[in-house]
């Protein structure tokens, strides 16, 4: 590896590891509202299999333009 490139690597794990805490004290909240809208989504009466295929492939971001189309 040359030298710029290890100082570029070094640089990207050291930003990783600073965000790591953060990204995995987001989990929980994640989790939260993917139940949530899975709930919502048989509530409006989706079946339990297309909920779950809805929550899976779209996530919560659905349609805020992070979801798949």
């Amino acid at each position: 590896m040359k030298p710029h490139e290890q100082l570029e690597y070094e640089m990207a794990m050291e930003n990783i590891l600073k965000a790591l805490p953060a990204m995995l004290g987001m989990y929980g909240a994640v989790a939260k509202a993917s139940k949530a809208y899975f709930d919502e989504l048989v509530a409006a009466g989706f079946s339990e299999t297309q909920a779950l295929h809805i929550v899976s492939t779209q996530g919560i971001t659905a349609r805020l333009g992070g979801g798949q189309s």
